[in-house]
């Protein structure tokens, strides 16, 4: 017969001080240079519909609850007027005055289906995400899966009311930082000759093993998609290129490029231009290149440079990460 118990979840909540509305519609009075105000931008951050979490609801081994719920940076007609940063928390606890049912897997997907957090028992997973400056609004959606394994010796632990596990989903929006570069603190790709954009996009696991004695899933391998774009913003072609920068995560596939060498001990990785094509960036022209990689897209590169391979010249890159970016 099955053990069936209550899970209670709570209601998705923006948290923080960024909310529905703005950020700071603020106005500045400029000193003695001139007369006149400086308002701020529109920054919106809101749920995107009506979530389906519910209270209360009941699991039993071996069954599956979803629900779904989403974010967006505009409010009907007005939308966010900068780039935006999120975090999604999803804290994964004991149901107050009970104790927690630490065989529940609890999985957390985009839109796509693919998997950016995973657990086991209790504990608190962070998704990031961004909606990049856009005259269309923007939202992404989500779902959080909580599967009970079933396992007839571990699940008859487990019976009766005294047992309850929460769910509680928040997020927080901030306005990206003007500066992202790790090797260049004031980039400014319109005067640089090279401009190299590194986006780390969806993470996954893949693997792991369920540990009994810990009731929670170990050893998962954690996996992204990456995505860098090359911008030439100088006046000449860009000819046979050569990309090269450090990295801390072991890139195992990649597109669009050739690898000529890495370095696993030093996270040195060297790629080129294809044989047949993209050998040439024409002047204001952008080439990509896009892999996978082991981790979970949160680490920068750097030590980017980039090389003209008919001139020999290397060219001054300026440097940008981005992360949690919904790649195609």
């Amino acid at each position: 017969m099955k053990k069936v118990l209550v899970i209670s979840v709570l209601v998705l909540a923006i948290v923080g001080s960024v909310l529905a509305g703005t950020l700071a519609n603020y106005t500045v009075a400029l000193d003695d240079v001139a007369s006149g105000s400086v308002v701020g931008k529109e920054f919106i951050f809101m749920e995107d519909g009506t979530d389906t979490f519910q209270h209360d609801i009941k699991i039993a081994p071996t069954e599956t609850v979803v629900w779904q719920f989403g974010v967006r940076n505009y409010n009907e007609n007005l939308i966010t007027e900068t780039n935006l940063d999120y975090d999604l928390t999803f804290d994964v606890h004991a149901t107050p005055g009970k104790s927690a049912i630490n065989p529940l897997v609890v999985t957390i997907k985009d839109a796509n289906g693919t998997v950016v957090a995973s657990q086991a028992g209790t504990g608190v997973m962070e998704v990031k995400g961004s909606f990049p400056l856009s005259d269309i609004g923007q939202s992404a959606a989500y779902s959080v899966e909580i599967h009970w394994p079933g396992n007839d010796e571990v699940d008859m632990n487990y019976a009766g009311s005294q047992f309850g596990t929460t769910v509680n989903v928040s997020a927080v929006a901030k306005q990206v930082a003007v500066c992202q570069n790790e090797t260049n603190p004031n980039p400014d790709p319109a005067q640089s000759n090279v401009a190299v954009k590194y986006e780390a996009g969806q993470v996954w696991a893949e693997g792991g093993t369920w540990d009994a004695d810990a009731g929670a899933l170990v050893g998962q391998t954690y996996k992204h998609k990456f995505r860098v774009t090359i911008t030439n913003n100088s006046e000449t072609a860009v000819q046979q290129w050569q990309l090269k920068f450090l990295f801390p995560e072991q890139i195992y596939q990649y597109w669009d490029a050739q690898m000529v060498s890495s370095d696993a001990g030093t996270g040195s990785y060297m790629f080129e231009c294809p044989n047949d094509y993209n050998k040439v960036i024409p002047p204001g022209a952008s080439i990509t290149l896009g892999g996978l990689a082991v981790g979970k897209g949160d680490q920068p590169v750097t030590s980017v440079s980039v090389k003209d391979g008919v001139s020999g010249n290397n060219i001054t890159a300026a440097v940008e990460n981005v992360y949690r970016v919904n790649l195609p």
